[in-house]
């Protein structure tokens, strides 16, 4: 009678049922973070495109002697908007794609743009070392320098996400820089620390080799979100991935 009187009357610990609930909650939460929707599939993700797509534009612009810089700097907007701003394509088959659709526009502005930039930067040089020239054009080259800056900055992302020709093209880049200044200004200064970094590896930085694998990818998803996404898609012309 007492054991059926202790057996009757037992009452089981009520923190048994809240740890096992925890424990699945925490079970459950951790199968999240690894699922295919999940954070680390995501970000994963993210990092894989922007290093795949940095090692083509840098292997493309480093065996070309520069020469294909902008064809391979264009389709890395492509894709990377493609990939991470939008996620409306794959990394892979839309670099390939615009890299052939906008081969020959991208190729002459990005000389074009090089020149130009050579051409201002040898002369303010000139004229700060006082070798040649007088100081009253030193504001013009300035100007060249800047604006040549602003007006790639935003030519790139538009030959990769848009179909006109190249003249109208530029000239969109030029109205849109100057209309959008803040934007122009801050994606320059961007790429102008991409410039720094590449030209530092290649006059023997050694120690900074290793950036040049994924900074490239980093500054155009930062100028995709900046231009593409948030200035270049309030405009009828925009077409997201060619």
């Amino acid at each position: 009678m007492k054991h059926l009187m202790e057996f009757k009357y037992y009452d089981p610990p009520k923190y048994d049922i809240m740890e096992t609930a925890i424990f699945y909650e925490k079970r459950k939460q951790y199968v999240k973070l690894f699922d295919l929707d999940g954070p680390f599939q995501r970000y994963g993700s993210m990092a894989f495109d922007i290093i795949a797509v940095n090692t083509m534009w840098f292997l493309l612009t480093f065996f070309s002697f520069g020469i294909l810089n902008g064809p391979a700097t264009t389709a890395a907007y492509g894709s990377l908007y493609a990939s991470i701003i939008s996620g409306e394509g794959y990394m892979f088959k839309q670099f390939f794609k615009v890299f052939r659709k906008r081969f020959f526009s991208a190729l002459i502005f990005g000389i074009f743009s090089l020149i130009l930039i050579l051409i201002s930067l040898f002369n303010i040089y000139m004229i700060f070392t006082e070798t040649f020239g007088t100081i009253w054009l030193l504001p013009v080259y300035m100007f060249i320098f800047i604006e040549v800056g602003f007006i790639s900055t935003f030519t790139y992302p538009l030959l990769a996400h848009t179909q006109g020709k190249l003249m109208e093209v530029i000239k969109t880049a030029f109205f849109l820089a100057n209309k959008h200044l803040p934007t122009a200004v801050l994606a320059s200064l961007i790429n102008a620390g991409l410039l720094y970094l590449v030209l530092n590896v290649i006059l023997g930085a050694v120690s900074m080799f290793i950036y040049v694998f994924f900074v490239g990818g980093i500054v155009f998803s930062l100028n995709s979100y900046l231009i593409s996404k948030r200035v270049l898609k309030q405009y009828d012309f925009f077409e997201g991935t060619l």
